[in-house]
């Protein structure tokens, strides 16, 4: 999971700084130590980019996020175990990276902390405070409404 994680983080970051007409030199989506310094991964890259760069993997974390959803809403999955890990996939996983990445990034050098520096604080706490709530939120009526919950053959039936 971690690893499918890092990769569409990194991954927008590097198609973002591509649109900008960065060069990526170096695009690493796996657990690495350089210089003393742990790195769930990260992208390297030559030219000029904007905080879009900083910001596009927590806006992709959003339509992964939505995608997601609108699929579990209205698809109903006949495997439990396939269900379940789309889910820590497309829902969890946009969760954890946004909560990862915000929870005590002012003042910080990771991407969040970044963005503190070039947008306004009350936009950054905005976005991912409804984001958070919103993801949470979602979460819930999946598990409680999606058209996969009752299959058959379990205890309680779908109305």
């Amino acid at each position: 999971y971690q690893i499918l994680g890092t990769l569409r983080h990194e991954g927008s970051h590097a198609i973002v700084g591509i649109l900008q007409g960065a060069t990526i030199t170096e695009f690493v989506f796996w657990p690495t130590v350089r210089e003393q310094d742990f790195y769930w991964g990260y992208v390297r890259y030559v030219g000029e980019t904007d905080w879009l760069f900083l910001a596009a993997p927590y806006l992709v974390d959003l339509l992964t996020f939505v995608l997601f959803f609108t699929i579990y809403m209205r698809v109903r999955f006949r495997r439990k175990w396939l269900w379940l890990n789309l889910i820590v996939i497309g829902m969890v996983s946009p969760l954890v990276n946004s909560l990862y990445n915000y929870w005590g990034s002012e003042g910080s050098s990771n991407d969040v902390g970044r963005l503190f520096a070039v947008l306004p604080g009350e936009l950054i706490h905005g976005y991912f405070i409804f984001t958070l709530i919103f993801y949470g939120i979602g979460i819930w009526i999946v598990f409680r409404h999606s058209r996969s919950i009752y299959l058959p053959g379990s205890k309680k039936k779908r109305k």
